[in-house]
């Protein structure tokens, strides 16, 4: 359903647990380029048979083998390695004379990678928490947001969350200078979302608004088939 709303290269972000993809048949439409954890260290220890699972899975895929944006400088993270010892490592005729010949420690930072431990999940003390009841379950922290729509989207493209909860994808979508369409059929929800949409877009001038239905807002008519981001 979501790939024919795709352009070629477009990508599409599911948040599951481990098994997510068990049971989806998307082979046929869309490419698996990622699976990304995002390793929550801070979650109580449920297990007491078995291993206390410590980490959510948001899987990346793309309509196409080739991604149609994947901005690495905009989400680039600190390096862990010294740079004398990168500089050493990158002498050695192995690594100079291999595939790998032309990468070089870069100062803006490195790939984040496919594990995620830089972004903590939201507490009772967060901030931007609306409320208790989506702790953990429904609302994800804004900055895991703004990662995935920084680096697949360019500015003005638009973004679909048709499960927006709290309103966090188009609340970062704002920020960021994105179009969105948002979904969501829990009316607290869609107050909670379009009050936080209110208070970050209070400095722009077209205010945007999350809907019941997706048709009653309708993509561009100028552009039928506009670029999409998935985030789910």
């Amino acid at each position: 359903m979501f790939s024919a709303k795709l352009k070629e290269g477009g990508p599409l972000y599911l948040f599951g647990k481990p098994d997510s993809l068990d049971f989806i048949d998307y082979r046929p439409y869309l490419t698996l380029r990622s699976r990304i954890v995002w390793f929550q260290p801070s979650r109580l220890s449920q297990g007491r048979i078995n291993y206390t699972n410590n980490y959510d899975i948001v899987c990346y895929l793309t309509k196409g083998r080739h991604s149609r944006a994947f901005n690495l400088d905009d989400i680039r993270v600190p390096q862990l390695v010294e740079l004398e010892h990168r500089r050493r490592c990158e002498k050695v005729p192995s690594v100079s004379n291999g595939k790998f010949s032309k990468t070089k420690f870069n100062q803006k930072g490195k790939n984040p990678g496919n594990v995620w431990g830089d972004i903590k999940q939201l507490t009772y003390k967060s901030h931007e928490l609306i409320n208790q009841m989506t702790l953990n379950t429904i609302q994800k922290p804004e900055k895991l947001i703004e990662r995935l729509i920084k680096s697949s989207s360019l500015p003005n493209d638009l973004v679909l969350d048709p499960f927006c909860g709290t309103g966090t994808c188009p609340v970062v979508c704002k920020r960021l200078g994105r179009n969105f369409i948002a979904i969501e059929s829990d009316h607290d929800l869609i107050a909670a979302a379009n009050a936080r949409l209110e208070r970050t877009i209070s400095h722009v001038r077209t205010p945007g608004k999350i809907d019941f239905s997706p048709t009653e807002k309708p993509a561009d008519p100028c552009n039928p088939s506009p670029q999409l981001t998935f985030s789910w």
